[in-house]
């Protein structure tokens, strides 16, 4: 039988250089990656998914830039989910936590979080200590990897398994070499310390999927940068390229959804 307790369900909030939160739920536990939309989104949001904020029971923070943290004093405010960021990300979110908040650090292990085991991955971005982040159940997992300048094959080894993975997505680079930012900021996206174009997340989602992943969610895409058919296309054409089949879908920034849900493992253990 279906071990329905290793199911995990993951759905995006907002995604995008405005703001970036993901939902993700299982085993009675329910996980907020980033807060980087208004409370008042972030409740309307989640009551569009038919959730509650109050439902949340840990809040874990990738890197302190703001499109990923806007909502988080508010939010810890007026909720108490227990907060976990890494020591850089909660040295560089001093005075932005309430006095009271339930705060954990990520120190390189693997940390459990209710129903959840999970783990921290550093990621090449221009932030105090950013990572991107694991999470298991039972044998399933879900992953979040946004705002990574490149990816490595430690990445790959750390995050690559996931059943679920959200892969950043962020820019086309003629788009971006043509577009409106000025030459600074140009040089920032593009950097290895910025965020993966489509080609290069598509690169990290063809060895996800070659690891066992079955859903991918194209996060963080850029507005003036980018296009959803056109960073499908990429990847689309890169899992053609490897003979991959994996179901493809794109983050948005103005509306929750869609969702993904892991596929229960079979149960050995007997009838």
């Amino acid at each position: 039988m279906p071990r329905r307790d290793a199911v995990i369900s993951l759905c995006s909030i907002a995604s995008g250089s405005k703001g970036n939160a993901y939902w993700i739920e299982g085993g009675g536990t329910t996980i907020l990656v980033d807060a980087g939309v208004s409370l008042r989104q972030l409740t309307r949001r989640a009551e569009e998914i038919e959730r509650d904020i109050d439902a949340i029971d840990h809040l874990f923070i990738t890197h302190e830039h703001g499109d990923h943290i806007k909502g988080l004093t508010r939010l810890l405010a007026k909720h108490r989910p227990v907060v976990w960021a890494t020591r850089g990300t909660l040295k560089a979110l001093r005075g932005k936590l309430p006095d009271g908040a339930k705060v954990r650090m990520m120190n390189g292990n693997v940390e459990q979080a209710g129903a959840f085991e999970v783990h921290a991955v550093p990621v090449s971005h221009d932030a105090a200590d950013p990572v991107a982040y694991r999470f298991g159940l039972n044998g399933s997992s879900a992953a979040v990897l946004t705002d990574s300048g490149e990816w490595s094959t430690q990445m790959v080894e750390a995050l690559a398994g996931a059943n679920l993975l959200v892969c950043e997505a962020n820019h086309d680079p003629a788009m971006l070499a043509r577009g409106p930012y000025p030459y600074y900021l140009k040089q920032r996206v593009a950097s290895p310390r910025g965020h993966l174009s489509n080609d290069q997340g598509a690169g990290f989602a063809v060895e996800a999927v070659k690891r066992g992943a079955t859903s991918v969610l194209l996060g963080h895409l850029s507005e003036t940068n980018n296009a959803p058919s056109l960073a499908l296309e990429v990847f689309l054409a890169a899992m053609e390229e490897e003979g991959q089949h994996v179901d493809l879908e794109v983050a948005n920034q103005e509306r929750p959804g869609p969702w993904l849900v892991t596929r229960p493992a079979l149960d050995t253990t007997g009838s």
